[in-house]
C-alpha cells in the first residue's frame, strides 16, 4: 500500500472509490429504502452520482428512499462537493497528524490557493464559506417552500436543496425536479445564485469578497478568466435558449418568465442538473447548446465538473493569438505560461476521447436492432446522457432509468472519471521514473 501513499492522484482516486463503495453499501440496506428493495447496483449508481455531484438517478430520490436514505445521499453530496481530500485532511488535522508536503500541496492546489503553509486556516475558510452560503440559501428557500409545506418539511426541503444546489449535485426530492417552480422568479434566482457560487470555486469567491472589502486589491488572472467566462456563457446561453424556446416551451410564459427560465437553463446546464423545463420537450438547438455547456462546465477548484471554463478559454486564446501572429498566449496584459496551455489542450483531447469511448460502449451495451429511421434521436439521447455523466451535470432526456445493468456500470465509470478528473486518474496510474526524459531531434509535421 506504500505506492498509494506516494502518489497524490492515486490517493484522491482512492478516497472517491472508498466513499462511493461505502455509500453504495449503506443505500442498499433495507433501512435506506422506502418500502422498495433497492438493488446494490442501483444503490452504487446513486452513491456515485451523489459523491460525484452529478444528479443522474435510476430511482426516485424523494419516493424510493426513506429519510435515512435521503440523509445518506445528502452526506455523500456534501462530501463530494467539498472534496473528499478536504474532509480527509480536516480529519488528519483534528487528530493531530502531521501533513506531508505533498498533502499540503495537494490541498492548496485543489482550491488554487497559494498559502501552502496555512492549511488549517485554509480548511476553516473553505468549510466556513461553504456552510455559510448553504445556510443563507436554506433560509431563503425555506420562505419559498413554507407556504406549500409544513414548517418541518419546508425546512428539510430547504436544507437538502440548498446543499444540492451549492454542490452542483442536482438531486431533488421532487419527482419532476424544479418544474413546478418555473413561474416562480425568486426561487429561480435563489437556485441560480447557489449554483453559480458553487461553480465559481472557493478561490474566486474569496477574491470577490476581498475585492468588496478593499477595492484596491486586484483580481488574479484566474479569477478574471473565471468571471469573464462565466458571464459570457450565461449571456450567450440565456439568449440562445430564449430564442430557441420562445415559441416552444415558453408559449405559456411571459417574456420576463421566459428570460429567467432561459437564464436558469444556462446556469444549470453547466453541471448543476436541476431542470425547470422538461429537457425532452426542448428544441434540438436548445439540446445542442445544453450539450456544449455541459461539456464546458464551470471553474476549476469548484464543486462543478466539465472540462472547465479556463480550459476552453485558454484553447480559444491560443487560437486567437496564433491567428494574430503572437508567439505567446496573452490576455489581460498577462502572458500565460506554456504549461497551462499544454494542460488545457491535454484535458480537452482526453475528455473528447473519453466521451467518444464511453458513448461507443454505451450504444453497444444498449444496442437496439432497428434502423436509424425508427430509432431516430437515440444517438442524440445517448450523447446527451454521456456528456451529462462525464460533466457531472445530471440532466437527462429520460434514458437513465431505462439503462441496462451494463449501461449503468458504464455511466458510473463516466461520472467517476469526470469528477476525479482524467489527468488525476492518469497521474494515479503513473509510476515515477528516475530516468530523465530523452529528447530527440525536432522535425516539423504538416497540419491543417
Amino acid at each position: 500500500m506504500q505506492i498509494f501513499g506516494v502518489n497524490p492522484g492515486r490517493r484522491i482516486a482512492l478516497y472517491f472509490i472508498f466513499a462511493i463503495l461505502i455509500g453504495g453499501i449503506l443505500l442498499s440496506l433495507p433501512i435506506a429504502g422506502s418500502g422498495k428493495d433497492i438493488s446494490f447496483l442501483d444503490a452504487l449508481f446513486t452513491s456515485t452520482s451523489a459523491v460525484c455531484v452529478t444528479g443522474l438517478v435510476v430511482v426516485d430520490t424523494g419516493k424510493d428512499f426513506s429519510l435515512v436514505g435521503q440523509l445518506i445521499i445528502l452526506a455523500l453530496i456534501q462530501l463530494g462537493g467539498l472534496g473528499i481530500m478536504t474532509f480527509a485532511t480536516a480529519l488528519f488535522t483534528a487528530l493531530g497528524s502531521r501533513l506531508s508536503f505533498s498533502e499540503r500541496l495537494g490541498l492548496s492546489q485543489s482550491f488554487l490557493a497559494d498559502d501552502r503553509g496555512k492549511h488549517v486556516s485554509l480548511l476553516k475558510a473553505v468549510i466556513f464559506t461553504t456552510l455559510s452560503v448553504e445556510l443563507v440559501g436554506a433560509i431563503l428557500l425555506f420562505f419559498r417552500f413554507y407556504p406549500q409545506y409544513p414548517v418541518d418539511r419546508a425546512a428539510y426541503y430547504a436544507v437538502f436543496h440548498s446543499i444540492s444546489a451549492f454542490c452542483n449535485a442536482g438531486f431533488s426530492l421532487f419527482s419532476n425536479s424544479l418544474e413546478s417552480y418555473q413561474h416562480d422568479i425568486p426561487t429561480i434566482l435563489i437556485f441560480s445564485a447557489l449554483i453559480i457560487a458553487g461553480g465559481l470555486g472557493f478561490a474566486v469567491i474569496r477574491e470577490v469578497f476581498e475585492k468588496i472589502k478593499n477595492r484596491q486589491i486586484r483580481f488574479s488572472l484566474h479569477t478574471k478568466l473565471c468571471l469573464t467566462g462565466t458571464i459570457v456563457l450565461l449571456v450567450i446561453g440565456t439568449v440562445a435558449f430564449l430564442v430557441a424556446e420562445y415559441r416552444n416551451t415558453f408559449t405559456e410564459h411571459s417574456l420576463i418568465q421566459g428570460i429567467f427560465n432561459s437564464f436558469f437553463q444556462s446556469v444549470t446546464s453547466r453541471t448543476a442538473g436541476f431542470n425547470m423545463i422538461p429537457q425532452a420537450e426542448m428544441t434540438e438547438f436548445s439540446l445542442l447548446i445544453t450539450t456544449i455547456l455541459m461539456f464546458i462546465g464551470a471553474c476549476p477548484g469548484s464543486t462543478a465538473g466539465g472540462i472547465k471554463i479556463t480550459t476552453i478559454l485558454l484553447i480559444l486564446l491560443l487560437a486567437y493569438n496564433k491567428f494574430r501572429g503572437n508567439t505567446h498566449v496573452v490576455v489581460f496584459k498577462r502572458t500565460i505560461n506554456d504549461e497551462s496551455v499544454t494542460r488545457a489542450i491535454t484535458v480537452f483531447i482526453m475528455s473528447s476521447l473519453m466521451v467518444v469511448v464511453v458513448l461507443s460502449l454505451l450504444m453497444f451495451a444498449e444496442e437496439r436492432p432497428i434502423s436509424h429511421y425508427v430509432a431516430h434521436g437515440w444517438l442524440g439521447e445517448s450523447l446527451f446522457e454521456v456528456i451529462s455523466a462525464f460533466g457531472t451535470v445530471g440532466l437527462s432526456l429520460g434514458l437513465t432509468p431505462n439503462l441496462s445493468g451494463l449501461g449503468k456500470v458504464i455511466i458510473i465509470i463516466a461520472m467517476f472519471a469526470g469528477r476525479v478528473g482524467l489527468l488525476t486518474l492518469a497521474f494515479s496510474l503513473i509510476r515515477p521514473t528516475k530516468k530523465g526524459e530523452l529528447v530527440y531531434a525536432e522535425e516539423p509535421v504538416m497540419t491543417g
